[in-house]
């Protein structure tokens, strides 16, 4: 018999009740470029933006040349004077010393002469204070709109020594909401009303949320798994206080993953595998049907 669809289901509220785990979900990106776009973006965000042509080819055709590469359009809700500058950024979201670059430009063409290597060999483009993305775009899928929109808010409340903005499509919406933490590329979802400013205070204090974490985008999906495991069974939540050092598949959807730990100077493994159909759920609220969602195990946990 054919399951019937709820409707008007909302895929991250599913989610939930399926049990599904979030970690090991968090795209694999080395380098961003978010950029400020004020008017409308559509369901495929990038090519509905009304930017000339010449620009688009600079900024859009080089940077996907790069590997793990990725382009966010950024948005705030409300502008108090529309003829401010707009704002770019560019993360170089490595594991140990990850950097945040902005740059303020009045208009597109002015981007024409935008060379990516000189802006990140230069000290005096970087940003010391933290940048945090939500995604909102509700035309790519209803959950982003629906859940994100008052998360967003709501970090804007105390907004002082850092900056929020809404963003296009980063991937998981059935995770919405989501948030982004630059410059380190730490994903977290599920992230409810009343739970932002602890998650941004954390985060500036160099701590990870266990129970929200999706996981840091410079590592591979089998990587951020082990990585959670890791931190699960010893406790350790300090952003920099575990240094991933190699991985290894040893057999099909099985890795052997190393790591240093600061806290007591000490190596560890931690073996996860993959289990490809481990859930039955909807990707998206737009699809028809189910289909199989990956998870990942902890197989053996060692400290050396």
């Amino acid at each position: 018999m054919r399951e019937e669809i709820p409707e008007g289901f909302f895929c991250s509220e599913l989610s939930v009740e399926s049990g599904e785990n979030m970690f090991g979900t968090a795209p694999r990106v080395d380098l961003w470029l978010l950029l400020e776009y004020r008017g409308h973006w559509d369901e495929n965000a990038l090519p509905s933006v009304r930017i000339p042509e010449d620009v688009r080819d600079r900024l859009f055709k080089s940077f996907a040349s790069i590997p793990n590469s990725r382009i966010q359009l950024i948005k705030r809700h409300s502008y108090k004077n529309p003829d401010d500058p707009l704002r770019l950024y560019v993360v170089v979201s490595k594991e140990l010393e990850p950097k945040l670059y902005e740059l303020s430009f009045s208009d597109y063409p002015d981007l024409l002469g935008f060379d990516i290597r000189k802006l990140i060999s230069q000290d005096r483009y970087l940003r010391d204070s933290p940048v945090f993305l939500v995604c909102t775009h509700g035309t790519y899928d209803r959950c982003c709109g629906k859940f994100g929109i008052p998360v967003y808010l709501e970090a804007l409340k105390n907004e002082r020594d850092y900056i929020t903005w809404q963003c296009s499509h980063v991937g998981g919406h059935r995770f919405a909401p989501n948030i982004l933490c630059f410059p380190h590329g730490i994903y977290y979802g599920r992230v409810g009303k009343g739970e932002v400013t602890n998650i941004i205070s954390d985060y500036k204090n160099g701590i990870l949320n266990l129970e929200k974490y999706r996981g840091r985008c410079c590592f591979n999906p089998e990587v951020q798994a082990a990585e959670y495991f890791l931190r699960a069974n010893t406790g350790v939540v300090g952003i920099s206080e575990i240094r991933f050092n190699k991985a290894s598949e040893v057999e099909k959807d099985t890795w052997l993953v190393e790591f240093f730990v600061e806290a007591d100077d000490k190596t560890y493994w931690v073996c996860v595998k993959k289990e490809s159909g481990a859930i039955l759920g909807y990707m998206s609220c737009g699809d028809k049907t189910k289909s199989p969602i990956a998870q990942y195990k902890l197989v053996d946990f060692k400290r050396l």
